[in-house]
């Protein structure tokens, strides 16, 4: 997330670019069930308050720009306390920390939906911190607010990442929470409301990514994994897939739990090579569905904390000391992704229900189907690279995903991840992408799939 704008808002004139004309002009004819993915840069800010929106076209291999005016107010769009949140289906999330206010806009038509804010969930002790700001990790949709009525917008929030939903085009007043919010007693199985009273309690459930898979009907939401890359298996013990039908009565919800605690993982090639430095590495996992042929993968995305210069692992005390500010010269060392693996998860029906059968790690030099994945900020997605070829195939295009406002740090990790070769390009790869520095980037570039909505 980073800091959306440091003016005070914008308007609601719409001006249309060459470049999406071009694309209503491909939506109309059906050329493609799969839009073009962009790439967010960072927005352009011009005398009197005017802000340009710009991406990379990645198909098209061109920069579209898109110019907003100031005439929403700075209630409605926010201002320097506003960050993206997500991107789904042509809309950017966004979530002003200052009133806990949350909305969805359209860069391409200007419109905007305005959706319930923090504090209309239950339990305030889970949601807003002591002086009453809320968080908001990710937030993605079901499907475009213009083509379906029953858009449903999903979100992890509050400290522990918990989960809840609400129905934009619905006028929805109120997020529902889903999911073990509370502490959990380990001998009773009760949950606690105050997670102080005991100590022998499970913690929240807490939830990685999620995805919309519109052939079910369904969000697929990945809790916290981890691999243990000495035992070859998920380490975590509350690691499960879960499905979540909300398409019907939200009271009624339903949830289909897959433990992988359990399963193996295989040996892998590039792993064994690569087990010193990923041994030092944070886990960041993304819960991948392709529509094409109605799968799921889990990508792990491997980032060393701290990279020197020579793109070696750097420990804390090999990190310089400035003896004039006495402090650590923290800003030399980035953190840096440095490969990924990824597993296809394979289900089986079970009283109805469908559980998780198992998960394979794709080993060596295999690939991905001639997919081309899309991993951040974003909705996580993938593309037949035979519909675009200006994309790689068998390949992992990533953002950065760091959540902390409070990093020196941030917009600097993206690249290119060749699975099949196992080779990595970073931010150089794309055109228009301008990181002089490793210092934070506001906002960070981020995947965009547009929709006109027109």
């Amino acid at each position: 997330m980073a800091s959306l704008v440091k003016r005070t808002g914008f308007s609601l004139l719409r001006r249309i670019s060459t470049g999406s004309r071009n694309l209503m002009m491909m939506m109309s004819r059906g050329v493609n069930s799969s839009p073009s993915p962009w790439l967010m840069l960072p927005p352009v800010f011009e005398e009197g308050g005017d802000m340009v929106y710009k991406f990379y076209n990645l198909s098209e291999d061109k920069e579209e720009s898109f110019r907003t005016k100031r005439s929403i107010s700075a209630y409605e769009m926010g201002d320097d306390a506003a960050k993206f949140v997500g991107s789904s289906h042509g809309w950017l999330a966004l979530f002003n920390q200052r009133n806990n206010h949350l909305f969805l806009y359209n860069p391409i038509t200007c419109r905007h939906i305005k959706l319930p804010p923090i504090e209309t969930l239950p339990h305030p002790m889970i949601n807003l911190t002591r002086d009453g700001r809320g968080s908001v990790s990710k937030l993605i949709l079901s499907s475009s607010p213009d083509d379906d009525d029953e858009c449903i917008a999903m979100m992890t929030f509050g400290p522990g990442d918990r989960l809840a939903f609400c129905h934009p085009c619905r006028s929805s007043t109120e997020w529902t929470p889903i999911g073990q919010l509370f502490f959990r007693d380990k001998e009773t199985g009760k949950d606690y409301e105050n997670p102080l009273i005991n100590f022998s309690i499970f913690h929240g459930r807490a939830y990685e990514d999620f995805v919309y898979c519109s052939g079910l009907r369904c969000f697929t939401c990945i809790t916290q994994i981890e691999i243990d890359l000495f035992g070859r298996r998920f380490c975590h013990p509350t690691c499960e897939l879960e499905d979540w039908d909300l398409s019907d009565d939200p009271i009624s919800t339903t949830c289909s739990a897959g433990g992988l605690a359990d399963l193996p993982i295989c040996e892998e090639e590039w792993m064994n090579q690569n087990f010193s430095l990923l041994k030092m590495c944070k886990q960041i996992p993304y819960i991948v569905f392709t529509e094409l042929h109605n799968q799921h993968f889990i990508v792990i995305r491997f980032v060393m904390d701290r990279v020197a210069p020579d793109g070696s692992c750097a420990d804390i005390e090999e990190i310089l000391y400035n003896p004039i500010s006495q402090r650590l010269l923290v800003d030399k060392y980035p953190y840096k992704t440095i490969g990924f693996c990824v597993l296809k998860v394979d289900y089986r029906q079970e009283d109805e229900r469908r559980v998780v059968d198992e998960v394979r790690l794709i080993k060596g030099s295999g690939t991905l189907d001639g997919l081309t994945m899309f991993i951040g900020m974003n909705h996580s997605f993938a593309v037949s690279s035979a519909d675009f070829p200006n994309l790689k195939p068998n390949s992992i295009y990533f953002t950065d995903a760091n959540k902390n406002d409070n990093s020196i740090y941030g917009g600097h990790d993206i690249g290119i991840f060749d699975f099949a070769n196992k080779t990595l390009s970073d931010y150089n790869c794309y055109p228009f992408v301008d990181v002089p520095s490793f210092k934070r980037i506001a906002p960070p570039p981020m995947w965009f799939t547009p929709s006109l909505g027109i």
